[in-house]
């Protein structure tokens, strides 16, 4: 655990040797009181940023920033189509997600922003189509019910949820977990279980959101599909395990921009049955994030944990969601 402590440290520190030679981007922060942080912008979400710096990591709250300027071009652009997002001006976002695009084709943020710009365009011009036909038929509604008994009421959306997305949802300090799954519903098929996190929609994590917010961009038109980021956790008995169990795993690793991503999985392996996945982000390996560690720290930390009867790895996994139901 030392040896582990020590390489994350000098992982740190050696991103601050290089972010002031200019080797490798340094984002830098402005807040709204004057002051300047320079950093990696590590993770987003509705209400905060968290900024990666040579003190460790540091939440700020985007009530307090003035404004957000990252070294690397693509990044600009993406936040630039944050800021038409939230305005509502989706045609807008959707330019900048596609200029971000054209310079890095391989920004998988990018790439899912601007899905998801087309997709909240198009919810857009549905509720204002609604409206009219609602405001038209307004009258005549009220004539043809007016003596008839009185209709259920509209299912809220919890329950659309469960019906067209095939999950429920319970929000809890901020985190929003899986508390069921209905049966041969598309989430099933696509391996989400009770107890797995929903932690990102198109692209964008939703942890300290509402969950108003939430429900709203999970639900939409039957036959329509939702693209949203899970997070579960997958155990490894290794004491069925040979002598090393980084071999028996037989999931090939490498790092991309967003991490640590199993590349392959090798067929009849413990990794495979256990339910590891090709695309998955492994984000903590016992506990201990990946972030800032080395290929060799990782398969040193995977060796280590013989001594003990289990090792347990979170990852976070894309999944497309085909609504169904009603």
């Amino acid at each position: 655990m030392l040896y582990l402590l020590i390489m994350r440290y000098l992982a740190l520190v050696l991103m601050l040797i290089f972010t002031i030679t200019g080797t490798l981007f340094a984002d830098t922060v402005y807040t709204k009181d004057g002051k300047s942080l320079k950093g990696l912008v590590v993770d987003e979400y509705a209400d905060r940023i968290t900024l990666s710096t040579v003190d460790g990591e540091k939440d700020i709250l985007r009530g307090g920033i003035e404004r957000i300027e990252y070294d690397a071009p693509e990044l600009n652009f993406i936040q630039l189509g944050r800021d038409f997002d939230a305005k509502g001006w989706y045609e807008k976002a959707s330019f900048y997600y596609k200029k971000a695009m054209e310079i890095n084709p391989d920004n998988k943020e990018a790439r899912e922003a601007y899905l998801a710009s087309h997709a909240k365009m198009w919810r857009q011009e549905e509720r204002m189509t609604k409206k009219e036909l609602a405001r038209q038929g307004m009258v005549m509604d009220w004539w043809k019910n007016k003596y008839k008994k009185q209709e259920p009421k509209a299912k809220d959306k919890s329950s659309l949820l469960k019906e067209t997305v095939g999950i429920s949802l319970e929000e809890k300090e901020g985190t929003f977990i899986i508390t069921d799954t209905v049966p041969y519903s598309s989430a099933y098929k696509s391996e989400i279980r009770e107890g797995d996190l929903l932690v990102g929609i198109w692209g964008d994590l939703v942890r300290y959101s509402s969950m108003e917010d939430v429900l709203d961009e999970l639900l939409g038109p039957k036959y329509s599909e939702v693209r949203v980021l899970i997070e579960k956790k997958i155990v490894i008995m290794t004491e069925y395990s040979a002598a090393d169990i980084y071999d028996d795993l037989g999931i090939l690793l490498g790092f991309e921009y967003e991490g640590l991503v199993v590349k392959e999985t090798l067929s009849g392996k413990i990794g495979e049955s256990s339910g590891f996945r090709q695309g998955d982000l492994i984000m903590t390996i016992d506990g201990n994030s990946t972030r800032y560690l080395s290929m060799d720290s990782v398969i040193a930390l995977i060796r280590s944990a013989k001594s003990s009867k289990e090792l347990v790895f979170t990852v976070r996994r894309r999944v497309n969601l085909r609504r169904e139901g009603k």
